[in-house]
């Protein structure tokens, strides 16, 4: 039996084939070292704070799933960011189907109340993180699928192309034009035209 603390250093592609194998272990493993990425990253698709645990339950149980039919385990980042963004992308498409519109006139609109706000200093906070929200949304599914990988989940535009399945110059494009898109959306909130 390996020992714990020499386990942690294991390279991924060690611990992924322990896992094909039924290493428990090894799969809670891989748990820890791809949770938090995972969760930035599915946060920056959906910018849902509220269902990204639930997004990153998906993706794991998926990718325990299918560990068995991985080929390479050296590609298991690139696979598993595969999983979780169509998991992302599912949830969007899913989310803009159960949208309902909230009037102002709603009781549950009425009663939102946060006691421990401050008005000046948190209206400023909440509407840029509202105005980068919204500039999310406006980015085509692509734009957003390269910038979420490459702000959130800090891959490479290498990465980012073996994950999305395309051309390295089209990786490149989809985040040039999302970060313009996002510079024009967030320009009235930090002082930029």
């Amino acid at each position: 039996m390996i020992p714990e603390t020499e386990r942690m250093e294991e390279p991924a592609h060690d611990v992924v084939g322990r896992a094909i194998r039924g290493d428990q272990h090894a799969f809670d493993q891989i748990f820890h070292r791809y949770e938090r990425p995972l969760r930035r990253f599915l946060y920056g698709m959906t910018g849902r704070h509220g269902s990204t645990d639930d997004l990153v339950q998906e993706t794991l149980c998926r990718a325990f799933q299918l560990l068995p039919n991985l080929r390479d385990e050296s590609k298991f980042s690139t696979w598993i960011f595969g999983i979780a963004r169509n998991v992302a992308l599912e949830s969007c498409r899913q989310q803009s189907r159960n949208l309902k519109r909230v009037e102002w006139d709603q009781q549950e609109v009425q009663t939102l109340c946060d006691p421990g706000l401050n008005p000046e200093s948190d209206a400023i906070k909440s509407e840029f993180y509202e105005a980068i929200g919204r500039g999310f949304n406006l980015l085509d599914e692509g734009s957003r699928t390269a910038l979420a990988l490459r702000v959130f989940a800090e891959k490479k535009y290498s990465e980012i192309a073996e994950i999305t399945g395309w051309s390295l110059p089209k990786v490149k494009v989809e985040i040039y034009r999302a970060r313009l898109k996002m510079r024009e959306t967030l320009a009235p909130h930090i002082g930029r035209k």
